[in-house]
């Protein structure tokens, strides 16, 4: 286990009471200091599959897990429950609804707009985000709250599991932000990748919500779908102005909303998370009071 959403996943994990033991083959010094805070920092680095035993109720895995991985290996001998990061959080959150952000682009930014205007405005939520936001101590939060907020990422959920990680947080409302393609081993070609998110459509529930950017080519073509009883909710850039090198959000009022970030496409996050938001309970009014504070994610 090294990434920082593993990481905090154990944290998460332990502050709600389960016993949880961390392992990788090494830690920076950022994570040591987190572990340490937690008392979750292993004695030594490494894998040790002797910590695997009969008794454990899961070992949880991420896409970095290597298939011949020791403690891996051990767990599937013994038969002992496997879960990949993005099935356990899918778990820990069956009783929620669940806001999935997925995306070629821009779904980090527009989570840590959601996250921030929630906060901002003291609702109870869970969340598993992949950069930092102000006023949050973690970038995974696991309590009894009831909604969860999730960054759907497109790399596999684990090497047991080559499903696209958004697919498997069985999303009620699911957010589409741009697609943009890089050619990898996942995704060879273009529509290998496309392909996913008709998918991540699909999986929409009756009663769902899909919100998407309908600047987008491939987006744009969801209006023709066939989805039933899946309220789909388009969204473009928000209307801005700019006054003195200052950015400003023009409002259906024409009230002017001043932000510390700028930029078409963070003009384009700002309305993706105004809509999602807006199916949750926050009304314009109200985002239009938490965003002028948001200042963007961290690291």
């Amino acid at each position: 286990m090294d990434s920082k959403l593993m990481l905090d996943l154990a944290i998460g994990l332990k502050m709600a009471g389960h016993e949880v033991s961390c392992s990788s083959e090494d830690f920076s010094e950022e994570a040591k200091a987190k572990l340490l805070k937690y008392n979750l920092l292993p004695e030594k680095m490494g894998w040790s599959p002797d910590k695997v035993h009969e008794g454990l109720q899961a070992v949880i895995i991420d896409t970095q897990t290597s298939i011949d991985n020791s403690e891996l290996q051990r767990a599937m001998t013994l038969k002992v429950p496997i879960h990949s990061f993005p099935d356990y959080i899918y778990r820990l959150s069956m009783d929620k609804q669940r806001l999935v952000v997925a995306g070629g682009h821009g779904k980090t930014m527009i989570t840590g707009m959601i996250l921030h205007v929630l906060n901002f405005h003291k609702r109870k939520f869970d969340y598993v985000a992949s950069a930092k936001v102000m006023g949050l101590e973690n970038q995974v939060r696991l309590s009894d709250a009831p909604i969860i907020i999730i960054e759907g990422q497109d790399a596999m959920a684990s090497p047991l599991d080559l499903t696209p990680v958004f697919l498997r947080y069985h999303h009620h409302i699911g957010v589409i932000s741009g697609i943009e393609w890089q050619a990898s081993a996942t995704y060879p070609t273009w529509n290998d990748y496309i392909k996913q998110f008709g998918l991540f459509s699909a999986a929409t529930p009756k009663g769902g919500v899909l919100v998407y950017f309908e600047l987008d080519p491939v987006l744009a073509t969801l209006s023709n779908k066939d989805l039933p009883d899946v309220l789909l909710v388009p969204y473009k850039t928000h209307t801005s102005t700019n006054e003195s090198g200052q950015e400003l959000l023009l409002t259906s009022d024409k009230e002017r909303v001043q932000l510390k970030i700028t930029g078409k496409y963070n003009l384009q996050n700002i309305s993706a998370a105004k809509e999602a938001l807006k199916r949750i309970g926050i009304t314009s009014d109200m985002f239009y009071q938490a965003i002028p504070s948001f200042e963007g994610v961290g690291n």
